[in-house]
């Protein structure tokens, strides 16, 4: 069984919840809304689709579902906040706004921990991108992550 969960609600930009929702395309020109706030549960089970919620039970032939989209979600790039303040210096990544008690670590997209050797001054945290191969890279700070990528 494929499991889609759709968690939607912690987007940013999103005012109101009610006006966001799901909506599925069936074959015969008919579309059916789920409102995000639901939480729903989206199921590809055999040959239907299936959304569940606390309050929801709908089931529907796979081959009668088209197509999904959304309707009322904030989905423009520019609304999205940048969650680390970061320069790139000298061949290195300096995080700014790190505490000299944070947790800090670096994750590959494998979700393995980078051994790197990262450097503290002040509230700046020096990463030598000599260190590590390019690719796409998680940086958590106490649990709080940002993406990095080195070329």
């Amino acid at each position: 069984m494929i499991s889609l969960v759709v968690y939607l609600m912690t987007l940013t930009g999103i005012s109101t919840a009610s006006a966001q929702t799901l909506v599925l395309h069936h074959d015969d020109g008919t579309t059916t809304d789920v409102e995000l706030y639901l939480m729903p549960h989206i199921q590809f089970q055999n040959d239907h689709v299936l959304i569940t919620s606390s309050v929801l039970d709908m089931d529907y032939p796979k081959e009668n579902v088209l197509r999904f989209s959304y309707k009322g979600v904030t989905t423009d790039v520019k609304a999205v906040k940048r969650d680390a303040d970061y320069s790139r210096e000298n061949g290195q990544l300096v995080f700014h706004g790190i505490d000299q008690t944070d947790k800090v670590a670096v994750y590959n997209t494998n979700g393995i921990r980078v051994p790197v050797r990262l450097i503290r001054s002040g509230n700046d945290v020096t990463l030598p991108l000599a260190s590590i191969p390019s690719g796409v890279y998680v940086l958590s700070v106490n649990g709080r992550t940002s993406k990095f990528s080195k070329p």
